[in-house]
């Protein structure tokens, strides 16, 4: 039995903005558990804060140097409806 992604010639990787959007939501989920796990106190409250900075910054940049915004993109020509008989 032949693979549903190669039957339908899918992506191996998920499309960019499914990326984006696993990073936006792991990051708030690990900054909602670490606000519940860590006590209240000044200093853990800056730590959470630059790990949540930290987070975000490697989390987006890991996003933006994936290999889809570096190709260039494909020639697919579309005739005009104008031409279709």
């Amino acid at each position: 039995m032949t693979d549903l992604r190669d039957d339908y010639d899918l992506p191996k990787k998920p499309p960019l903005p499914f990326r984006q959007a696993a990073v936006m939501f792991t990051v708030v989920a690990l900054a909602l558990g670490g606000w519940l796990l860590v006590p209240n106190s000044p200093i853990t409250v800056g730590l959470l804060a630059v790990a949540l900075l930290a987070a975000v910054f490697v989390g987006v940049g890991l996003v933006l140097r994936s290999r889809e915004l570096d190709e260039k993109p494909g020639r697919n020509p579309v005739t005009p409806p104008s031409v279709d008989t």
